[in-house]
């Protein structure tokens, strides 16, 4: 009996010593690529600890498993929908704790090198540090 709990705990011990992401939970049945390929929209925006979230701006991602992404961000301006849309291609680095987003599949430097903190089926956090400025984003997404 001993020896039974014993192996348990250990079990239990290495299940929540497998979260690769700090915020994330320390056990899925989905894949991180399944996780990752969904239809995100914007929730949350933080830049170098300030809430910079804007609700009149709808931005939006899809990563797709084919290997592509598009986002697209738009608001009402005086009646007229302005918007910029982007698309290309996506990869998970080595240890999939960072998401490269690739403006084609011929570039070498990604647009967007993002770590990520929290990877679930319904919510992705993801955070951003631009080197020419120092600035940190920290972006939330949640499933649409």
């Amino acid at each position: 009996m001993k020896r039974l709990l014993f192996t348990f705990s250990l079990l239990a011990l290495g299940f929540s010593a497998c979260s690769k992401y700090t915020e994330g939970p320390n056990f899925s049945l989905q894949t991180k690529k399944s996780r990752v390929c969904n239809d995100w929209k914007l929730t949350d925006h933080v830049l170098n600890g300030n809430n910079i979230y804007d609700a009149a701006v709808t931005s939006k991602m899809s990563i797709d498993k084919d290997g592509t992404y598009s986002m697209s961000n738009f608001t009402n301006e005086l009646g007229q929908l302005q918007g910029t849309y982007s698309h290309g291609t996506w990869k998970f680095g080595e240890d999939a704790t960072t998401l490269f987003l690739y403006a084609d599949t011929t570039t070498i430097n990604p647009v967007h090198e993002y770590t990520i903190k929290e990877l679930r089926s319904k919510r992705m956090v993801l955070e951003e540090e631009i080197f020419q400025t120092g600035d940190v984003h920290r972006v939330t997404f949640s499933q649409q």
